[in-house]
């Protein structure tokens, strides 16, 4: 776990180097930001999962929009837009400071998986 701990903690220090917001807490509509997570503290090497959250204003019209109506959707469409961006920044940040980089799949697409070589 600790190993976890540790991953997660040089991730953040080089997100706060490039001046990126790091999310610090688990409630989307309370912070912005990178927000990580350890993906099983149990599996070695250890690996962790990044989204990034943009502003809760986004993020509550997202979740009020019915499900037909996504697509279409100004507010939701610059939700979607400003994740991709920040998605290809931070995988860029962080391969050129030597992590591994790669996008999550299954009910976790949207996020990345951060690992170290």
């Amino acid at each position: 776990m600790i190993q976890h701990q540790i991953l997660e903690e040089k991730v953040k220090a080089v997100l706060a180097k490039a001046g990126l917001p790091i999310a610090s807490t688990y409630d989307a509509s309370l912070s912005v930001g990178a927000f990580l997570e350890v993906a099983d503290d149990e599996k070695l090497p250890p690996e962790v999962f990044l989204k990034w959250r943009v502003h809760s204003t986004l993020h509550a019209h997202f979740r009020s929009v019915q499900h037909d109506r996504l697509e279409g959707d100004p507010l939701v469409m610059e939700m979607v837009n400003a994740e991709q961006a920040m998605n290809v920044a931070i995988a860029s940040i962080l391969k050129f400071s030597g992590f591994n980089v790669r996008m999550a799949r299954g009910e976790r697409v949207g996020e990345m998986v951060i690992s170290e070589p």
